[in-house]
Formats: C-alpha cells, structure tokens, sequence
C-alpha cells in the first residue's frame, strides 16, 4: 500500500469567527484576539475583561504557563486537556 498523497497547503489560512451579541469576530489565536470582521481594526485583547469573558462564552482558552491560546469545542469542557505547545494541564476548562 502507497502512502496517500497530502495536499499542503502554504497560502494563507482562514480564522475561526465567533459571533458575541451581534457582532462576528476573527479569533486571532496568534494575536490573543478578537477582531470585528467588518472593522478589524476594531479588536478586544483576549487578556481584558471583555475579553475574558468571551473567550469563555465562546471556548477559548489560553494557557497560563506559555500563553498560547486554543478553541476548545463544548463536548471537552469538563476533560483535563494539556497544552500542545508546554503540555501544561489546562482543564477542565469549565466547572460550572
């Protein structure tokens, strides 16, 4: 059996978008925020109040240890997740 042929894709890569009230926002995980679609000069830091609070509300959570931040789907919010970057824990994610 042959090794199946990959396509790698080197161009740019699309953002998550998360919708908070009326507003949609690119998740820049590399930039820790949110950015307005229609205005992305219009940004909320992930490390704010504002910020704090959609991360949680939308799933996105930022490692204490090295800073690096990921969206985690609802079904792993109870799990105990390591951070792919330091493997420090990082869950569960919510404890409500």
């Amino acid at each position: 059996m042959g090794v199946p042929n990959l396509k790698v894709v080197t161009g740019p890569r699309m953002l998550p978008i998360v919708h908070y009230g009326r507003t949609a926002y690119f998740a820049d995980l590399r930039l820790g925020q949110f950015r307005d679609i229609e205005n992305p000069h219009n940004f909320i830091d992930f490390d704010t109040d504002q910020g704090r609070l959609m991360c949680k509300q939308v799933g996105v959570i930022l490692c204490p240890e090295c800073r690096m931040s990921v969206i985690v789907s609802k079904a792993f919010e109870q799990e105990r997740l390591r951070c792919m970057q330091c493997q420090n824990i990082l869950g569960p994610i919510r404890s409500e």
